[in-house]
């Protein structure tokens, strides 16, 4: 049966829909695609900007009364030119934003510790208990967002069998090392049926659910990973 150029052309339009569809993502293999946090909130418009122009009344020179004072009747002085308002601002600059790279099967976001670490991010030193109050718009919208780090595993009690754990911003950070920042740390809760064994001096990737802690203590990890696997190469 010969097909009609329509006929064809239709053929091959699904069969390009079914083949994006049908692809995936596979380890290893990064998405082209990023995401922006912390973006600019829009400020609303005033009533007086929706006017339509029909809504504007003209006003004549023959409409406004003229009041005489010794400066108007004097030759010597030249009326100031009218000067236009300002314009409005659309929009407000709330907080800075980061744009953040989105990649793997998961399409979590590839952070790293360096997003996380105050002193770099806002200069604080030490971090006060309220820290996660004044954390950046984009810093906060990372919450609840599925995110990709790399760290080291800190020493665990446990060689096997592992279903949860430290994860830690560099292998320096043990009992003999430096003393960690809240924001060295991360502390990592897998996902339901899933275990590890203990990864010694060497970094690794883990995916998970990020959350900020609304409360934290000094020395312990300020930021969470729920729902979290392993990626170890």
């Amino acid at each position: 049966m010969t097909l009609g150029p329509r006929m064809a052309a239709m053929l091959l339009a699904m069969t390009s829909v079914t083949l994006a569809v049908g692809c995936g993502h596979s380890e290893g293999k990064a998405s082209n695609s990023t995401i922006t946090l912390g973006a600019a909130a829009e400020i609303p418009e005033s009533p007086a900007s929706k006017a339509t122009p029909s809504e504007v009344v003209p006003v004549s020179a023959s409409d406004t009364p003229i009041v005489e004072t010794e400066s108007s009747k004097s030759p010597d002085v030249k009326p100031s030119a009218p000067t236009e308002p300002a314009a409005a601002p659309t929009t407000a600059v709330t907080d800075e934003t980061r744009t953040f790279k989105v990649e793997g099967p998961e399409n979590s976001i590839r952070v790293s510790f360096d997003d996380f670490d105050l002193l770099k991010v806002m200069n604080l030193d030490p971090v006060p208990p309220d820290a996660p109050e004044r954390l950046p718009k984009w810093l906060k919208e990372l919450d609840g967002k599925r995110i990709r780090v790399r760290g080291f595993m800190f020493p665990p009690f446990q060689d096997t069998d592992i279903r949860g754990f430290v994860l830690a911003r560099d292998n320096q950070i043990c009992c003999f090392g430096r003393t960690p920042k809240e924001y060295d740390l991360v502390e990592t809760f897998l996902r339901k049926g899933v275990t590890t064994h203990y990864i010694q001096n060497r970094p690794f990737d883990v995916v998970g659910v990020f959350r900020i802690k609304s409360e934290i203590e000094k020395y312990s990890a300020m930021y969470e990973l729920e729902d979290a696997v392993v990626i170890e190469k």
